[in-house]
């Protein structure tokens, strides 16, 4: 997703009276001028919570809350994930 993508998406959920809250980070900072995506995995009683840019990619570990999250990316306490070349 581009940067003017995910900020038209996020601009749009505001329009439409929803709490962008929800959804993002909105006491996180900004990462490529928008608010990282909470991503939940609700599957048991693991670490179920991390923050992502849509547009570059960046992420936290994952947390059990969502406010330890946001102090990860906050801190810029980012996972770092390698491609296979082969």
């Amino acid at each position: 997703m581009t940067a003017e993508e995910a900020k038209e998406n996020q601009e749009r959920i505001i329009a439409e009276g929803f709490s962008l809250g929800f959804w993002y980070g909105t006491k996180c900072e900004k990462c490529c001028g928008v608010y990282p995506k909470l991503i939940t995995h609700l599957d048991g009683f693991d670490d179920n919570c991390r923050y992502e840019c849509e547009v570059c990619g960046k992420k936290t570990a994952h947390y059990k809350m969502p406010w330890i999250a946001e102090e990860a990316w906050n801190n810029r306490e980012f996972v770092i994930t390698q491609g296979i070349l082969f």
